[in-house]
């Protein structure tokens, strides 16, 4: 027995003893090494679902929630179906928020088919920003870039997420302040949670969404079509007995300022004909919730916002009751 362990141990010996000497061995070690050393350098790396899993799972969900949280990238980061379900306890919340996102007719399909058939809490939470409410080109948007996915990319997507977000490309700069995280100007921290939500926490805040939305609505300004879509599927919503409520995500009073001059954005008359289609408008405070970029909320914002998002709709839905049994 020991005979046959020593002359493993000189095979082992003698393998390492050329591998040393192999250029080609010695360089694809160094390689892996490399690469290994790299993965693990990522600064900032997110948290809660790998990324690419995130994006694929959630472009494929149908017929699975009670209540639906739509919108664009300001919906997707202010409103936690977690936070939801604490006062709505036996609901599925899912937030269905995409970044670059516009009430396409496609995506008004979509959000429509993730409602259970089934459901006896039947709700749509629609997040209106000047932004989503834009007439676009049919491939504009995450939303429908994600549809344009192939079946075989999306289950890499899903199943091999781990090991691509590992080999994700990543430059000296950003290994370096991975190895020296307060060497960097900035911090951001993105967490994706299986329901739908993305809470981001960047130090220090910054207000450098501005002026991309401001040169946006100089090229592109809020469609008369697109609102029709919206409140002709509130209407036809409604009509088939599902509850839709309509709030304008918070932000800054910078962007505020931004989309009431600059975007053509109506917001009294938008919420006029929003009401006229039998949908619910929940005034909330648009400035009173920490923004990161001007734009999106920081992740502790959006938890308290969410929370009093969700007792506004509590406290609406308590005064339906007591209505309707006086």
């Amino acid at each position: 027995m020991n005979s046959v362990t020593g002359l493993d141990k000189n095979k082992l010996k003698g393998f390492l003893h050329n591998a040393v000497h192999d250029r080609t061995a010695m360089t694809i070690l160094l390689s892996i090494v490399l690469v290994l050393t790299m993965g693990m350098l990522r600064p900032d790396k997110p948290r809660g679902v790998y990324q690419k899993k995130f994006w694929a799972t959630k472009i494929t969900w149908q017929n699975c929630a009670d209540m639906v949280i739509t919108g664009d990238s300001r919906a997707l980061m202010a409103l936690s179906p977690a936070e939801l379900e604490k006062v709505f306890p036996d609901a599925r919340i899912l937030n269905y928020g995409f970044g670059a996102n516009w009430y396409s007719q496609e995506y008004l399909e979509a959000v429509e088919n993730m409602i259970m058939p089934d459901s006896t809490n039947k709700r749509i939470f629609m997040g209106i920003t000047a932004h989503s409410l834009t007439d676009r080109k049919e491939t504009q948007g995450l939303f429908l870039e994600l549809k344009s996915y192939s079946r075989q990319t999306l289950y890499i997507d899903k199943n091999f997420a781990a090991i691509l977000d590992f080999l994700e490309p990543m430059s000296f700069n950003d290994a370096y302040h991975g190895l020296f995280p307060d060497s960097a100007e900035t911090r951001t921290i993105k967490h994706f949670y299986p329901d739908g939500f993305v809470g981001v926490h960047k130090i220090p805040l910054q207000r450098n969404e501005l002026k991309n939305y401001k040169r946006l609505f100089q090229k592109r300004k809020v469609s008369d079509k697109t609102i029709k879509k919206v409140t002709d599927f509130v209407s036809k919503w409604t009509n088939e007995g599902i509850i839709v409520y309509g709030f304008q995500p918070p932000s800054c009073k910078e962007m505020v300022e931004l989309e009431k001059n600059d975007s053509g954005f109506d917001e009294e008359n938008f919420i006029k004909i929003f009401r006229q289609a039998g949908g619910i408008w929940i005034d909330v405070d648009k400035t009173a919730y920490e923004s990161f970029d001007g734009s999106h909320l920081q992740d502790d914002g959006a938890l308290q916002f969410s929370r009093y998002f969700a007792e506004r709709v509590k406290e609406h839905e308590n005064r339906l009751s007591i209505n309707k049994i006086n």
